[in-house]
């Protein structure tokens, strides 16, 4: 599985996770309103948000998404933390009543 692969997955995983936190008044988004959230923190939510979605895999590659965001380089795991803050902020711009 490609590193392109790989962050395509989990930008789909932040995409997800994002939208599944509207749902919860005590859930993490509402948790990130008072401050910027660090990549240990967003790391640690997709992993835990990863092994609950089983595996993935293509061209028959079937790794866990934990193996995955290993496999991840550096550069990529921080387009994945851009791609979380990206998309939180937005969500939170949403939510500001007009």
């Amino acid at each position: 599985m490609s590193e392109k692969e790989i962050k395509a997955y989990f930008k789909d995983q932040v995409r997800a996770i994002i939208e599944r936190s509207e749902s919860s008044p005590e859930g993490f988004r509402f948790y990130f309103t008072g401050h910027e959230p660090k990549d240990e923190e967003i790391l640690g939510l997709l992993a835990v948000s990863a092994v609950m979605s089983g595996t993935i895999g293509h061209n028959g590659e079937a790794v866990s998404p934990l193996q995955a965001l290993r496999r991840l380089s550096p550069s990529g795991r921080s387009d994945i933390c851009r791609e979380f803050r990206k998309a939180l902020k937005s969500r939170l711009r949403e939510l500001v009543p007009a």
